[in-house]
């Protein structure tokens, strides 16, 4: 057990080592720093106040990212056309106007941890649980309270806004996350390495992360899943 927990903390060092925070308000400062597909400009935008609001078209996919940071994707598709779909703040955050927004974070290795650090857009909570089990793909949630309160609600800042971070794990490639009711905010991403890390195997955490004859595990309510994300 003892060389478990020594290569298990060696498997979490090398994790940190390889984390990188997508940080918003540090990059992408300008809207010439952002490339965005397949939407038009809002009249409601302010250039000046640095708010880029956009509308797209029906059954189009709208995809948006710092020209830096390839890997970090906000897509948006909407039935019929949608103005006002989804809002770029250079220097601050990016904005789903609503619940078909997709977050993708492109190209991850098993067992890396996702974090968002993210806030309901409006007076809607933002419900990233998925009823029919289909998001996030690519993942799992290691995070237990998917919910992100109203703005307005207890602890915001001072615009209003509730921050918290939500972590997944990936099972590798391209990890998908969606959010389900209101819409939502995105300020920072964390890729590559946990605020749990490997966690101990006889804890009684809900998403745990360790390595058995060479192979990464992830239990999740006490199911078992390989690095590809199939049952064991």
């Amino acid at each position: 057990m003892k060389k478990f927990f020594l290569f298990a903390a060696a498997v979490v060092a090398a994790m940190t080592v390889n984390a990188k925070v997508v940080d918003l308000t540090a990059i992408g400062t300008t809207i010439d720093a952002w490339t965005i597909s397949e939407a038009t400009l809002n009249s409601g935008s302010d250039a000046a106040a640095g708010k880029y609001v956009y509308d797209i078209k029906a059954g189009v996919a709208s995809e948006s990212y710092i020209n830096a940071e390839p890997n970090v994707v906000f897509q948006i598709k909407n039935g019929s056309d949608k103005a006002k779909a989804f809002v770029v703040y250079p220097g601050k955050c990016y904005e789903f106007g609503g619940k078909n927004g997709i977050l993708i974070i492109k190209n991850t290795q098993p067992g890396d941890a996702i974090i968002l650090t993210a806030a309901a857009k409006g007076g809607t909570a933002a419900n990233f649980a998925d009823a029919d089990a289909v998001y996030p793909k690519n993942a799992v949630a290691v995070s237990t309270d998917l919910t992100l309160p109203a703005k307005g609600s207890a602890g915001a800042d001072e615009q209003g806004y509730v921050w918290k971070t939500l972590e997944y794990t990936s099972m590798g490639g391209d990890v998908e996350i969606k959010e389900f009711d209101g819409g939502y905010r995105v300020k920072a991403i964390q890729i590559g390495a946990g605020s749990q890390g490997v966690e101990n195997v006889e804890g009684a955490a809900k998403v745990e992360k360790f390595y058995r004859d060479g192979q990464l595990i992830i239990r999740k309510n006490g199911v078992e899943y390989n690095a590809l994300g199939a049952k064991l």
